[in-house]
């Protein structure tokens, strides 16, 4: 039904957006089978991964993207623009979304969490660092190690169940 790139590698410091990346002819849609890196890696969107991205290092999401599988991740998770993941989320490092997210199982951050947008987790979420919200998080069950700060009059959070082991705390201004 749609034609699939075998797996996609970067030991060789290459970008997705480079020619050995080439768009499918879909609606300018790249489709991958698996994405893995023994190093960092940068990944412009728009991008459909069947199967999971794993990384040695840090992985940073251009674009929108559909990744059907996990994402993993021994550094940090950067997201400029729109994710949807329909298996776990892990990153040893921090994770940053501006924009919007969707993780359909579990996501476990040993790092911080910032959220400038919208995270949505089906799931429960962890996170061992400080979690600081500028927009929205909605989740079934929330763990957070450190401190939760929600940044500005507009943005909260909903759990259906929540333990924070550090402060709460309402930052009024926008920084």
């Amino acid at each position: 039904m749609y034609g699939y790139e075998h797996v996609m590698t970067f030991d060789d410091q290459a970008m997705s957006g480079g020619s050995a990346a080439a768009a499918q002819p879909m609606a300018g849609i790249k489709k991958k089978k698996s994405i893995k890196s023994d190093s960092s890696i940068e990944l412009k969107g728009p991008m459909e991964v069947d199967g999971s991205v794993k990384s040695m290092g840090a992985v940073t999401f251009n674009g929108d993207f559909a990744v059907r599988d996990r994402i993993e991740a021994y550094g940090n998770i950067d997201v400029n623009g729109n994710l949807t993941c329909s298996g776990k989320l892990k990153s040893f490092g921090n994770v940053k979304i501006t924009g919007n997210a969707l993780c359909v199982d579990k996501v476990k951050i040993f790092g911080k969490l910032k959220i400038n947008g919208t995270l949505e987790v089906q799931g429960a979420i962890e996170v061992w660092g400080a979690l600081t919200i500028n927009g929205y998080l909605k989740c079934k069950s929330l763990t957070a190690y450190a401190s939760l700060t929600t940044v500005g009059d507009q943005s909260w959070y909903e759990a259906e169940e929540e333990t924070v082991h550090g402060a709460k705390l309402v930052q009024r201004n926008s920084y």
